[in-house]
């Protein structure tokens, strides 16, 4: 009887928890360029360029992309994964104008401007009647206007329909740590 205990493994013991899984980025931050330029104009090359021949489906782990600030007009840091996107057929220069261009749409929302849907600017219009004032068409026009949220959300879908998820890869927007809204953002780059 006492063979059979020794004969056992011992009990299972939990260790620490395996370290999370991180790509190597490629910090561009400080080469980022500041220049004034709408998104989408001119379309990126990769909207055009065809996809890689053979593309892997789920070849990485999830990671994220975190806002540079608490507001999305900060833009996100510009952190190239080295090594994991070029299978996808998605080039530093591609990825590097994708995050500039969330902080510019958001920049722009914020002034009442969409990067990714035109706006008829607000013009006066006359009013007749007994209103004889001119109304400013304000009211009318300010529920198209687009959070810096939302606009960031309507261009992440362009780039998704355009150049990402024929490669295989999918960007969400997602709030760090909760549903605060003034919590940061953060991007959750996937793999298909």
């Amino acid at each position: 009887m006492s063979t059979e205990r020794e004969d056992l493994p011992p009990p299972y013991t939990p260790t620490t928890a395996p370290p999370i899984w991180e790509p190597h980025f490629i910090d561009l931050s400080q080469h980022s360029s500041l220049v004034l330029r709408k998104p989408l104009d001119p379309p990126p090359d990769c909207f055009s360029t065809p996809s890689p021949p053979r593309v892997k489906s789920n070849d990485f782990p999830p990671f994220r992309i975190p806002c540079a600030g608490n507001q999305l007009a900060d833009g996100f840091r510009i952190l190239y994964p080295s090594g994991l996107l070029e299978k996808h057929g998605i080039q530093q220069a591609d990825w590097t104008r994708f995050l500039e261009d969330l902080g510019i749409s958001a920049r722009l929302a914020g002034q009442g401007l969409s990067a990714v849907g035109s706006r008829v600017p607000i013009t006066p219009l006359p009013v007749r009647g007994i209103f004889g004032t001119r109304a400013t068409g304000a009211a009318y026009d300010s529920r198209f206007t687009r959070s810096p949220r939302d606009e960031v959300q309507t261009l992440i879908t362009v780039w998704n329909q355009s150049a990402f998820e024929r490669r295989k890869l999918r960007v969400t927007l997602q709030i760090k740590g909760g549903v605060d809204n003034r919590a940061p953002y953060e991007l959750l780059v996937e793999s298909l």
